[in-house]
């Protein structure tokens, strides 16, 4: 059975493809567009279909918008992002550069995850995340490294064999006071001044859209396929995106999922699951985090049936 990862690298295959028939340059052979290419051969042939018909679409409309990538007779080449790219701020998966300019494509196959962040009793996530220099306050880590600390001596005292599934109180434990830390720990910042709460909505969003321009591609299932223009510095064809520069709520979220909503102006709306990757009890938690609102007035967006 393939993996979200393993879709994922096979939809950005049949992007780069797309690219290459559309535009004529060829695709740079290297370790990532390799394994790309054996992404894409490895699943069903009913997918490859619905891969190679939303990346022909979806590539089309760009390319339209984008006219200065498909000028006759220009220098062009198509490339495969580094998998390091993604974790110094790149989320671009494939790269077309003509004549100098660089146009990129983050591709994801039924998932429109920002990215996956953790918190843990050494994670600096101020300092990490590019909010502050300075980095986490005193307060947060007296409040967040007890906790972190629990989690270790358990799976020390259990040899590592301590499971979330047997902890019946975890939310209340670890989960809800570890999100209570991190969100104090925003409202600090937000505190402390306009400036400083700007700087911070910026950093946010920065780090978790990242740092360069560019369209994301989504394919949803065999029906259609989504694409998102993120243009903060003006380098595409599409409206400019801003960023946002006040939170006006964060909310909490109950039940399974444990999580808070953090609701920025400009129609910003990003929500933080926090959950144990593994089923054994680690000390640190993982985030999953979504954009459940965006700003049609900031951020294009637009969704391409597939035919049927």
């Amino acid at each position: 059975m393939s993996t979200q990862t393993d879709n994922g690298r096979a939809f950005e295959w049949a992007v780069g493809t797309a690219l290459e028939k559309q535009t004529g340059f060829a695709i740079e052979k290297n370790a990532f567009s390799s394994n790309a290419k054996l992404a894409f051969a490895a699943v069903s042939e009913k997918k490859q279909a619905t891969f190679t018909a939303a990346a022909e679409i979806a590539v089309q409309h760009i390319l339209n918008k984008e006219i200065l990538f498909v000028q006759s007779g220009a220098d062009g080449s198509i490339k495969f992002n580094s998998d390091q790219a993604g974790s110094a701020g790149d989320v671009r998966d494939v790269l077309l550069t003509v004549n100098g300019k660089t146009l990129g494509i983050s591709c994801k196959n039924n998932h429109q995850a920002l990215k996956h962040s953790r918190l843990s009793g050494t994670v600096n996530f101020v300092k990490k995340w590019g909010i502050d220099s300075e980095g986490c306050s005193a307060d947060y880590w007296q409040a967040a490294t007890p906790l972190f600390d629990e989690l270790k001596k358990i799976k020390k005292g259990s040899d590592g064999t301590a499971l979330w599934s047997d902890m019946d109180d975890k939310a209340q434990r670890f989960y809800w006071p570890i999100l209570d830390a991190w969100a104090d720990e925003l409202q600090r910042i937000c505190h402390i001044s306009t400036a400083k709460q700007a700087e911070l909505c910026k950093a946010i969003i920065s780090y978790l859209v990242g740092k360069h321009d560019f369209y994301k591609v989504i394919c949803e299932g065999s029906t259609n396929v989504q694409i998102q223009a993120w243009n903060f510095n003006k380098t595409l064809a599409t409206k400019r995106t801003k960023y946002p520069d006040c939170i006006n709520a964060i909310n909490n979220k109950n039940g399974g999922l444990y999580s808070k909503t953090l609701v920025f102006n400009h129609g910003y709306s990003i929500n933080f699951r926090i959950h144990s990757a593994s089923s054994r009890v680690e000390p640190s938690l993982k985030f999953d985090i979504n954009a459940i609102g965006l700003p049609s007035s900031e951020v294009y967006q637009q969704t391409l049936d597939l035919p049927k």
